[in-house]
């Protein structure tokens, strides 16, 4: 009998040290999330999660954007049900890839040119980058109006209206949940879910 308990007691005092070691490499294990410092338009780095409404002459798309940017490339994916994607543009150092239904890829050295010789969109994807944090492009033409809270409420660009609704914290900044882009051509409808910045390298 006595033998019996110590073997139940080694037991018990195994099991407990194997729980303190799943619990210690567990809490070792998790990645340390990055924490953003410094001005928004110096974040490079970054991942968007939206749902978006695209609308043209010939169709209209409700899609899942998933947006990443690492310095002068970045990968903007619309995917539909089940992760069907409409289109995914990437932007490399030194080209743009235009990816399509049906395995149709498309080369070009701009990403806006390659969005209006494949698909007919004269949009400015570069801009849009900057708009979509809330931030003016400064490219030439532009013409910024904010509100009383000093955030961007409109932008001109072009033929482009850019409006801008509903500012909340993301990560530390304030930046826009809704941005509506309209063109004669065209109308875009970015409803954000998700912002999370990566470290700058």
């Amino acid at each position: 009998m006595p033998n019996a308990m110590i073997t139940a007691t080694k037991l018990v005092s195994l099991l407990i040290t194997f729980l303190l070691v799943i619990s210690l490499t567990g809490c070792l294990s998790q990645p340390k999330l990055y924490t953003p410092s410094g001005n928004l338009a110096d974040q490079q780095n970054w991942q968007l999660k939206a749902r978006v409404a695209i609308k043209t002459p010939e169709d209209s798309v409700n899609a899942t954007l998933d947006w990443q940017t690492q310095s002068q490339a970045f990968d903007f994916h619309l995917y539909g049900t089940f992760g069907v994607t409409y289109a995914q543009l990437i932007q490399e150092p030194n080209q743009a890839v235009l990816k399509l239904p049906d395995d149709k890829i498309f080369y070009h050295q701009d990403a806006q040119q390659l969005l209006y010789q494949s698909l007919g969109w004269d949009f400015p994807i570069e801009a849009l980058s900057f708009w979509i944090k809330g931030l003016p492009s400064y490219k030439p033409g532009e013409i910024v109006s904010r509100n009383e809270a000093g955030q961007l409420a409109e932008v001109l660009l072009n033929d482009w209206q850019i409006e801008f609704q509903r500012y909340k914290q993301y990560a530390g900044y304030t930046m826009p949940r809704i941005v509506k882009a309209t063109h004669p051509q065209m109308s875009l409808k970015v409803v954000v879910k998700e912002w999370e910045f990566l470290p700058n390298q």
